[in-house]
């Protein structure tokens, strides 16, 4: 009885051990909110999703090889919380298996560009609801076909350690087209920058190649941000071209002021087109954006967002959010959002 018992300890202890050297994780974020669109002398009203933070459930994990070797994964999928995702659920959010260690991280599968990341971490509004520059895929039809705006398929990445608050990524993406043939959606891109304290400045650059040259896909932006305590303001500067010369450059300053449990937040973007014929050059657009988000508790938040748009030219940028839509902006006209909603983390 005595052995049993001591070998039950063992086997015990042996199973602790084991699960200590790893973990699994389930999260999410549940994100819902009602919103106005009003553009070209129309409106709609109605629910959204993703209006602070994009909705989602995923599964992440983590285990311990020894020596200072890890394993990882991360698969996350986008929940469209107001319709049920009536498409089906997918991982496409992010699907990737790292290895880590002391030489930093090497991670294969769909993953977020590098010249994606700026446009989400200098935007007081991220890349979420009416209140978003959206300061990446600017070029529009000039390059429909680029698929890499916000992410890659079949990407491998290499991420540094943090070395004393300087970091970099190297990604590099297979378009997996038959040897001899195009090279669509090839895409190799870099990010590196600083971050300590309350500064925070990065650099990234990514080119995508096109059927053609004259569609090839480059974009590069510049991002930073200093915090006072009292105030966070952001600098974002971006811009992308085609391989015809067409491009869409973007300033955007910004600002976040703490107000005891709450956060404002403000931001004025400049698009400005450059590279065409005069009517490509002459429609530009600007967007202002304010808004107010209020943590009820570290997981829960509610928030509300107002912004517009002012065309010029032939211009018919429209403001929009997830999940509603429906009404365009008339050629050199405005377009104005207003959005109420909650956020739930898990």
């Amino acid at each position: 009885m005595k052995k049993s018992l001591l070998a039950l300890a063992a086997l015990t202890a042996f199973a602790g051990a084991a699960s200590a050297q790893s973990s699994v994780t389930l999260f999410g974020i549940v994100d819902a909110g009602v919103a106005r669109l009003s553009a070209g002398g129309k409106s709609v009203t109605g629910m959204t999703n993703s209006g602070y933070n994009s909705s989602r459930l995923g599964f992440r994990g983590v285990e311990d090889l020894g020596g200072g070797l890890q394993a990882g994964f991360w698969i996350e999928g986008q929940l469209t919380n107001d319709d049920g995702n009536a498409a089906g659920m997918n991982w496409q959010r992010r699907s990737t298996v790292s290895l880590m260690g002391g030489f930093g991280e090497i991670r294969l599968g769909r993953d977020y560009t590098t010249h994606f990341w700026n446009t989400t971490v200098y935007d007081p509004f991220g890349t979420n609801g009416v209140g978003s520059a959206n300061t990446f895929a600017m070029l529009g039809a000039a390059n429909a076909n680029v698929s890499t705006a916000v992410r890659s398929n079949n990407a491998i990445s290499y991420f540094t350690p943090n070395l004393g608050g300087f970091s970099a990524q190297l990604q590099y993406a297979f378009g997996e087209q038959v040897s001899g043939g195009v090279k669509t959606n090839n895409f190799m891109g870099f990010r590196l920058g600083y971050a300590a304290g309350p500064i925070s400045v990065h650099g990234a650059y990514g080119k995508t190649e096109g059927a053609t040259d004259a569609v090839d896909h480059k974009a590069m932006n510049f991002g930073g941000s200093f915090d006072m305590g009292f105030l966070k303001a952001s600098l974002m500067v971006a811009q992308e071209k085609n391989g015809a010369g067409l491009k869409t450059i973007a300033i955007e300053p910004g600002i976040m002021v703490p107000v005891g449990a709450g956060v404002i937040r403000a931001s004025f973007a400049r698009h400005d087109q450059k590279g065409g014929t005069a009517a490509w050059n002459d429609n530009d657009w600007d967007k202002i954006a304010v808004g107010y988000l209020h943590n009820l508790s570290k997981r829960t938040t509610v928030y509300a967002t107002y912004a517009r748009i002012a065309n010029d030219g032939t211009q018919t940028k429209t403001v929009a959010n997830n999940g509603l839509g429906g009404v365009t902006a008339s050629p050199g006209g405005n377009s104005s959002g207003i959005e109420f909603g909650v956020r739930h983390a898990f």
